[in-house]
């Protein structure tokens, strides 16, 4: 499944899937009868997590639902092989139907994302046929009722007070959930068992020796090396492990907000730290009947950014970015000149960034970005288009929406394209090139910056067929011949690497 085709995750706060065996309420009458046909858990079948040969990129165990989970065919989702084109056979056991709680908070910066969110939860619903295990869904809102419930199957639970949060919202998730295990709608909706699922984050990482000297602190009786890397969002989980490991979720995101060490350096990622640590602190108590055990799976999502160039289509190695994911996570934004070149730490002609409509929602028809965007970017775009365009015409979007995602015709990169003339263009487009008889690479970039395998440097077009080539502290001059269609180049001078054509 693709995530072209099969986001149903975009996160814009949390994303918490359940697997379930009971419809919700909302669920029409066929979702209901898809998950009547799953009789019992088949978790029971399986036996313990089993420990991967393959540690995470930090270093950390890893824990597998089944000893070929990370073949080409885990035993788990050999089911899906079995699914019948005829509507009248029966799902094949071992399906695990499941329930995806989002929760959210009542500002229109998160209404809009919600609305993006359940429009491609449906859509992906659909697509996954009759025996799909995406069944119900809850949005778990904290603060009052408001107007997303009438289509947005909602549970609200009171906003947590300024005692609680000392003015980091995010403490809502663990208490919102704290909240909620504890209704009768919870219970209603969600029974079963299973292992949990969770995504590694570098800055989760317990390795790090600050943060994870930290939690060591709030692990008396834990290795801290023992700790997931994972945080809640997002993450599949049992329900039994739910409920088993909110509590202390919530009581560890409290007192570490209260702790000057533990707040400055986990900031916005300290009830993420609460959640991990309290997994660890579960994992340790005697008298814990449940412990938890994460397979951290990178397939589950992706968390792009215009400062790397990802695709979703391609993979090198077991924790590169995933290849075809289920989830576009879209923590960063991401910004470009109109050339296609990457803007860090700052705004771009072209900027896609959820923070750039905090007070009103993007509007229909955003631009396209540059033709040299990312993969990742162009899907993001694509993918809030399709959901904001058939939302307006539902009559479910905004009146009064924010600015596009291109604010001007021309920037510094389109002068300075005009500036280096048809020679530099064609250094710029025609790369790589090589050098010398070691054939190592020499790459032209816009704005003059200019990269080998022995450093950086900078270069310019100095008048004819002249370019003027600085690396450190080196000064060298090349001399190129522009046949029609591509460039010939010639270099000496540079260490004894020779000379080189291309």
């Amino acid at each position: 499944m693709r995530l072209r085709v099969a986001a149903a995750g975009l996160v814009p706060f949390l994303l918490v899937a359940l697997y379930w065996q009971h419809a919700s309420s909302s669920a029409a009458g066929s979702d209901r009868a898809l998950v009547r046909q799953q009789a019992r858990d088949v978790a029971l079948d399986w036996g313990p997590p089993t420990l991967s040969s393959k540690r995470i990129i930090d270093g950390s165990p890893n824990y597998l639902p089944v000893p070929n989970a990370e073949g080409p065919a885990p035993d788990d989702m050999a089911w899906r092989k079995e699914v019948s084109s005829d509507p009248s056979v029966p799902c094949p056991a071992g399906r695990r139907p499941y329930h995806t709680i989002l929760t959210a908070q009542g500002s229109l910066y998160q209404q809009w994302q919600t609305k993006i969110f359940y429009y491609h939860f449906r859509k992906q619903q659909a697509a996954g046929g009759r025996c799909t295990e995406m069944t119900g869904f809850t949005r778990l809102l904290a603060g009052k009722p408001d107007e997303l419930m009438p289509t947005i199957p909602t549970v609200a639970v009171p906003e947590a007070g300024h005692n609680v949060t000392r003015g980091f919202p995010v403490i809502n998730r663990p208490w919102s959930m704290l909240l909620f295990i504890d209704m009768k709608e919870f219970r209603e909706r969600i029974v079963e068992r299973y292992l949990a699922v969770g995504y590694f984050f570098p800055y989760m990482s317990p390795k790090d020796p600050k943060s994870g000297g930290i939690a060591q602190k709030w692990l008396p009786d834990t290795k801290v090396a023992d700790m997931p890397p994972v945080g809640p969002s997002p993450i599949l989980i049992h329900v039994d492990l739910l409920r088993a490991v909110t509590p202390l979720w919530y009581e560890l995101s409290w007192k570490l907000k209260r702790d000057p060490e533990a707040n400055a350096a986990y900031g916005w990622m300290l009830e993420m730290w609460g959640y991990s640590i309290a997994a660890a602190r579960l994992e340790s108590l005697p008298f814990a009947r449940l412990k938890i055990k994460h397979f951290v799976w990178q397939r589950i999502q992706i968390e792009p950014s215009a400062a790397w160039h990802q695709t979703l289509s391609e993979r090198d190695g077991d924790w590169a970015p995933a290849v075809d994911p289920f989830i576009y996570h879209y923590t960063f934004g991401v910004e470009y000149l109109l050339d296609g070149s990457p803007v860090v730490g700052g705004k771009g002609t072209w900027s896609l960034d959820k923070r750039n409509y905090f007070g009103a929602a993007p509007p229909p028809d955003l631009k396209a970005p540059p033709e040299c965007a990312q993969e990742a970017g162009r899907v993001w775009w694509g993918m809030f288009n399709e959901a904001i365009g058939n939302l307006t015409k539902e009559g479910q979007w905004y009146g009064r929406t924010g600015q596009s995602t291109r604010s001007r015709t021309s920037d510094e990169s389109t002068e300075l394209e005009a500036a280096m003339g048809a020679l530099g263009k064609e250094l710029v487009d025609g790369g790589q090139w090589l050098i010398g008889n070691e054939k190592a690479p020499l790459q032209f970039f816009r704005r003059g910056k200019l990269w080998t395998k022995w450093g950086g440097g900078t270069w310019r077009v100095t008048g004819g067929t002249k370019v003027h080539v600085a690396r450190q502290r080196d000064k060298h001059a090349m001399k190129l011949w522009v046949p029609m269609r591509h460039v010939s180049m010639e270099y000496t001078g540079w260490r004894d690497s020779g000379g080189c054509k291309l």
